[in-house]
């Protein structure tokens, strides 16, 4: 396991770690639709950081020396998904009130999060159409069309 893997964990426990010391904090009682939006955007959120870092530490290399993929990174498309529902649910007056155990926040923040780790290294690449893992796929342009190499 990577170094960056092993802090990336450990943020993982502290997050973990600090929802159950304030989960008497959180709502026990929230609209459906405000839960799974708090739940996507924290997916989305670890994502930000994750590629803020990664690119941060590729600023060195030219851009013209990095290959080109028709991809996207599935972590990424996944994280929208559940912020489209829940701007459905509420936006339809489809969302209901919830009652959550104050246990319950610490254990999702910790799913969330885990499954958030475990998708960072899988792409959607989509000519031809399939999911494939690349556990360095940062290192790539992505784009629509495929760049032809003109030696």
């Amino acid at each position: 396991m990577k170094r960056g893997h092993k802090l990336e964990l450990g943020l993982v426990l502290a997050a973990t770690c600090g929802a159950a010391l304030f989960r008497g904090r959180f709502p026990q009682q929230i609209q459906s639709g405000y839960f799974i939006l708090a739940l996507g955007l924290l997916f989305l959120f670890q994502t930000l950081v994750r590629d803020i870092v990664l690119l941060t530490a590729l600023r060195r290399i030219p851009r013209a020396i990095l290959p080109s993929a028709q991809c996207i990174c599935l972590e990424s498309a996944i994280g929208f998904i559940p912020v489209i529902a829940a701007g459905s649910l509420l936006w339809s007056g489809l969302s209901r009130p919830i009652i959550l155990p104050c246990t319950l926040w610490p254990i999702t923040i910790a799913a969330v999060l885990l499954l958030g780790f475990w998708l960072k290294d899988y792409v959607v690449e989509w000519n031809p159409w399939r999911i494939r893992r690349d556990p360095d796929h940062v290192n790539m342009l992505f784009s629509w069309e495929r760049k032809r190499h003109n030696p």
